[in-house]
């Protein structure tokens, strides 16, 4: 089986890249797509970048040119659920757009794509259950602009989110299109409120190894033929 990971910035990507056996590289589309083996199966690791059409645009890379399998997409993402703390992961079983009404989508040219929401593959959920207690598995909501402040009250009322990001839902509907599975792992770096950014920049990078090691453990399940 060959996989991609995909994350949006280096130090999401860093701990992974350390680990890769066999390494290559090859620069597409301006990004640079590690080749190796990651805990015995091929894999995919790449940077695509901030905000939906990065995310889409690489996702799509992944599948057409380098031929994976499954994407695993994994970085971080501001809470909007009291009940998780810093550092906590969250398996996205419910992807969608806050900032476009997926209603939009029931237009009769796609037949069956979601017009409510996108979900992660449900082989790929099930092997991420019992990877520790401060995994949550919940809605996932995306949209370009990075919450705090007032905007965060807005979308759990609307939404009743356990996080934000700004790609996953792109990432999830160009899945959708390709039948590929996908699987969204997201790591609390900060609350989305009036102190994101600094709350962000003092937590990315432990969020960050919370997030990966979810994604290795998943990746040893595949490798053992789970």
């Amino acid at each position: 089986m060959k996989i991609g990971i995909l994350c949006a910035t280096p130090r999401e990507l860093a701990p992974l890249l350390e680990r890769l056996e066999n390494h290559t590289c090859e620069t597409f589309l301006m990004r640079e797509f590690h080749s190796g083996r990651l805990c015995g199966l091929e894999t995919f690791l790449v940077i695509g970048g901030v905000g939906k059409v990065n995310a889409a645009m690489t996702a799509q890379a992944l599948i057409t040119r380098f031929g994976v399998q499954a994407v695993l997409f994994t970085g971080l993402a501001g809470g909007l659920d009291d009940r998780l703390s810093l550092g906590d992961v969250v398996i996205g079983t419910e992807i969608l757009y806050h900032d476009f009404d997926m209603e939009l989508m029931n237009n009769n040219q796609f037949p069956g794509l979601p017009t409510d929401f996108f979900s992660s593959d449900p082989h790929l959920t099930r092997l991420c259950r019992g990877l520790g207690e401060n995994l949550y598995f919940g809605r996932i909501i995306s949209g370009e602009v990075f919450v705090q402040g007032a905007l965060r009250d807005d979308l759990i009322r609307r939404f009743s989110p356990l996080c934000v990001d700004m790609e996953s839902a792109a990432v999830c509907q160009l899945c959708w299109f390709y039948r590929v599975p996908v699987l969204i792992i997201r790591a609390l770096s900060d609350f989305s409120d009036a102190d994101a950014g600094t709350q962000y920049e003092q937590n990315a990078a432990r969020s960050s190894v919370s997030a990966l090691s979810v994604v290795l453990r998943v990746v040893e399940r595949l490798a053992a033929g789970e």
